[in-house]
């Protein structure tokens, strides 16, 4: 069976006037269906290339991203650790700059002679290098701010500068029984009237 073959020209040596034909038949090639167009070299490689092109540019930008979200995720988790301070054992436990007075239950007198409870808590701010823990179990500063606020109406409680005024007093009353400046600020952290 006889089957036509492609030869480059090139390959074939010159031959002065005498035509060269490119119909040889050699070789185990199907014949080329008529109609049909087979791509040129040029063409393949180009497609080849743009392929080529599109993987790498792929690949390099799911590596950018990846590396970015490595580092964002690193990023959040090292912003969400809290210190938390160390002790050693045998050491003395760090120094609180806050003393925390809560848990008071006040029995107090509205404007008509009516007796009602307030629940309330304050916080004292110690002056730098104080330490708050120590007076914290004090019974005395505990007095101290009972006897403050127990002697207001219910009137003098609510208004802003009553607050203020019963603040300014547990801080000034604190310090003359500390014989020092310790206190620097009283806040109020729970003010619940019944």
């Amino acid at each position: 069976m006889k089957q036509k073959a492609q030869i480059d020209i090139l390959d074939l040596p010159l031959i002065e006037d005498e035509e060269i034909t490119t119909d040889i038949t050699v070789g185990s090639k199907p014949a080329l269906i008529e109609g049909s167009e087979t791509p040129s070299l040029p063409e393949v490689i180009n497609k080849n290339k743009k392929k080529l092109y599109w993987i790498a540019s792929s690949s390099i930008i799911i590596i950018i991203i990846v590396v970015l979200a490595g580092y964002f995720n690193w990023l959040h988790k090292s912003e969400k650790k809290t210190m938390v301070p160390v002790v050693v054992a045998g050491t003395q436990l760090q120094k609180s700059f806050m003393a925390v007075m809560d848990n008071f239950n006040i029995d107090v007198k509205d404007d008509k002679g009516n007796t009602r409870l307030l629940s309330c808590g304050f916080l004292l701010e110690m002056a730098p290098q104080e330490d708050g823990k120590s007076i914290e179990s004090r019974i005395e500063i505990r007095r101290l701010i009972f006897d403050t606020v127990h002697k207001r109406t219910v009137s003098d409680l609510i208004r802003n500068d009553g607050k203020k005024a019963i603040k300014k007093e547990i801080t000034e009353g604190v310090n003359r029984l500390l014989d020092a400046e310790k206190v620097k600020e009283t806040y109020i952290t729970k003010f619940l009237l019944l």
